[in-house]
């Protein structure tokens, strides 16, 4: 039975990737918006926010389901986009019950900037330039226009007044520059309280892309390496992870009586809920251990991960699954490994 959820579990992974590769329009229903290529959908208040302030280009896809953080020292409903995060503020007549995080100025600490030392304006006033008093930056040309011209809904008019463009992307928070982001690319670039801007010359003249602030600060970056599977024997390969990695080449394959411990990280939960955590033969389908851990909700982990060292010391050569699977949310991870023989270097890199 196990061994069949499993099978299940990993060919509906394998579907989803499939049907995520064809861009599609999301899904609607009873003010509910969901998306082929995301598990998670957007409901209620937060689904009108992000169809009335800008949707996909603005904020991205979903990337948690709604779950509660402490902001400020106050628990709220949050969900995590790809470039922010919604806050329900329902303290707040509208259109402020919803409010966005402070995703730019959150970033920029993580990477140990801003502040009085971030390099301020060289003048006050500059030709296509906006000076703003209150943080002591200008914003210029391209992306002037594209602060000016997106913002929040607030009243109904035509146009985007200065509180709508304010209430979206916040100050700014640096000087236009040269940065190299987290795809490689090196594009001007400035922060922003709530975003950070992107010019792409190459897609076109004064193309402005926002950046995924959200994926930066809440989804680890443990992406399934091709490379580390060469690291196992040619004949021990196994199936891509689902939501996780492990840390290292062995952790893919370790070998019997040399590693004591796999090490690794899943993510896609919700903080601090409760984990059931299985380890499974792959070969019988048997659980060969089972028992429950809580995500971490500390600031040193990304919200919704869990890291964890399992101790291998007195399993039996073959290949196994860990399944994670979060007792509120149902999202389950899942990754593989084997146990191998000593110095079985068959089809390793380097071999």
């Amino acid at each position: 039975m196990q061994f069949r959820r499993l099978c299940f579990l990993i060919m509906t992974f394998i579907v989803g990737f499939v049907a995520g590769m064809v861009p599609s329009a999301p899904a609607q229903a009873q003010n509910q918006i969901c998306f082929n290529e995301v598990r998670y959908c957007i409901e209620g208040r937060f689904a009108e926010y992000w169809q009335q302030n800008g949707g996909l280009p603005v904020f991205g896809f979903p990337l948690t389901p709604v779950f509660e953080q402490t902001i400020e020292g106050v628990v709220r409903k949050v969900q995590i986009f790809e470039r922010n995060r919604f806050e329900l503020h329902p303290e707040n007549s509208r259109p402020y019950d919803v409010l966005l995080g402070r995703l730019g100025d959150d970033l920029l600490q993580y990477y140990g900037r801003g502040g009085p030392n971030e390099p301020k304006a060289p003048v006050k006033q500059r030709s296509g330039c906006r000076y703003f008093a209150e943080t002591d930056h200008l914003v210029c040309d391209a992306f002037l226009d594209y602060w000016q011209s997106h913002g929040l809904e607030f009243d109904g008019k035509r146009g985007v007044s200065y509180a709508e463009s304010l209430a979206l992307f916040g100050f700014p928070l640096t000087e236009a520059m040269m940065e190299t982001n987290p795809a490689g690319d090196k594009v001007l670039t400035q922060w922003f309280e709530r975003a950070r801007f992107e010019l792409h010359p190459k897609l076109g003249p004064n193309v402005v892309l926002l950046g995924l602030l959200g994926r930066e600060r809440y989804v680890p970056p443990y992406e399934f390496d091709e490379w580390s599977m060469l690291s196992c024997p040619s004949d021990k390969q196994s199936p891509p992870p689902v939501s996780g990695s492990f840390w290292g080449f062995y952790d893919l394959c370790p070998e019997y009586g040399v590693e004591e411990f796999v090490r690794g990280a899943v993510y896609g939960f919700i903080p601090g809920e409760t984990l059931t955590v299985a380890l499974i033969d792959r070969d019988t389908g048997a659980v060969v251990d089972q028992f429950e851990s809580s995500v971490q909700t500390g600031d040193e982990y990304y919200p919704g991960s869990y890291v964890f060292s399992y101790s291998i010391t007195g399993l039996e050569l073959g290949p196994y699954a860990m399944t994670f699977t979060g007792q509120q949310s149902g999202h389950t991870a899942i990754l593989f490994f084997w146990i191998i023989e000593e110095n079985d270097k068959r089809g390793r890199a380097g071999a």
